[in-house]
């Protein structure tokens, strides 16, 4: 049976797929969906679409279930989980129709800027419960491969999802898991190495990939999406080192924070991935046997301290003041080409473990 022949399209209005969702019988699928996304821009303007009786793209939900005891139906989102998200967060009077985000020319305007839901007029609440979407019903027969492959279909030409939003549909084994595991740590909330909306497009996730692509292949491996794909692949059935591989890069993060001893400012240098990345894989390297030293640490610190301050950085590393220059070239054009990574990594290198007197 060809997938189109399971799946029913049914009209259903707001009040329907809001009560499936305060039953609990409405959830999203966080292996393959990502992060919710839309900023306040985007809620505001879809409760607007619906106020105005604008059509919205149809949504897509996977029967998963019976309950045995009430006969209720679960559902799963497979595909508008920003929309539902949004309009669930309204009606629960979690956020205003923000004058900037609304369309000034609209008849609408006047009436609902500025409002919550509970601040609408009767007709206009009237109007979101009983809004209809065109809802396609996935039959319970499907199975899962299928309705993830599907989710991909329908958003592989969607330009709000990136390469690491993909890899987190397609693949749900051990690598991601792992990955999961370390962008919990408290260290990037701590620094604030990522911003919020790094964290809702998985770019945290997309970087952590890549250190720990670093760690089983090397620095000469390719970071590209297309070597990603096929790293989380590899590993996605089985990952034989993955407790060792935690661990050691837990170590790395603590080393790092040893440099960082609370400092802000460092910690808004780090922030440039190109940095924390070359400074992640050189401790990793010189942490494999011993812990980085007093030395070694005050050295990088003197580095990040200055890094804007070539006469200080002068001063300190004499000897050194062309690859200096050459890291600082290297950091702003190219920083994911292979050759550029390894520059990078030699530089810093040297600085750490330089001789003072």
């Amino acid at each position: 049976m060809k997938l189109i022949e399971a799946i029913d399209v049914q009209p259903q209005d707001i009040k329907w797929l809001r009560d499936l969702e305060q039953k609990g019988l409405l959830t999203v699928d966080n292996s393959f969906q990502r992060n919710y996304v839309w900023t306040k821009k985007n809620q505001v303007q879809l409760i607007e679409s619906i106020l105005m009786g604008f059509p919205v793209p149809e949504i897509y939900l996977w029967k998963t279930g019976t309950d045995e005891d009430t006969g209720d139906t679960m559902y799963s989102i497979v595909d508008g989980q920003q929309r539902c998200g949004a309009i669930f967060q309204y009606i629960s009077n979690q956020f205003k129709l923000n004058s900037g985000y609304l369309n000034e020319s609209y008849e609408s305007f006047e009436r609902i800027k500025g409002t919550n839901f509970r601040d609408l007029e009767a007709e206009d609440k009237k109007a979101i419960w009983s809004y209809i979407f065109s809802v396609r019903l996935i039959r319970n027969s499907v199975q899962r491969p299928d309705i993830v492959n599907m989710f991909l279909r329908l958003n592989s030409n969607n330009l709000t999802l990136n390469p690491q939003e993909l890899r987190n549909a397609e693949f749900d084994g051990a690598f991601i898991e792992a990955v999961g595991e370390l962008a919990e740590l408290e260290i990037w909330d701590k620094y604030s190495l990522f911003g919020l909306s790094d964290r809702r497009r998985m770019r945290d996730i997309s970087f952590i990939s890549t250190l720990l692509v670093f760690m089983k292949q090397g620095l000469q491996e390719d970071i590209t999406n297309d070597n990603l794909n096929r790293i989380y692949d590899l590993y996605n059935d089985e990952y034989p080192s993955k407790n060792d591989d935690l661990e050691k890069f837990k170590q790395v993060l603590n080393s790092i924070e040893l440099i960082l001893d609370n400092s802000k400012e460092r910690a808004s240098v780090l922030k440039r991935q190109v940095h924390l990345y070359t400074l992640f894989t050189v401790t990793y390297e010189l942490t494999l046997d011993n812990e980085l030293t007093i030395q070694q640490i005050e050295n990088y610190r003197k580095f990040i301290d200055n890094y804007d301050n070539e006469e200080n950085l002068t001063k300190y590393f004499p000897e050194m003041v062309s690859e200096l220059l050459s890291y600082k070239a290297l950091s702003k054009e190219g920083t994911r080409q292979k050759s550029n990574r390894v520059e990078r990594h030699r530089v810093i290198k040297e600085i750490i473990n330089i001789k003072t007197s």
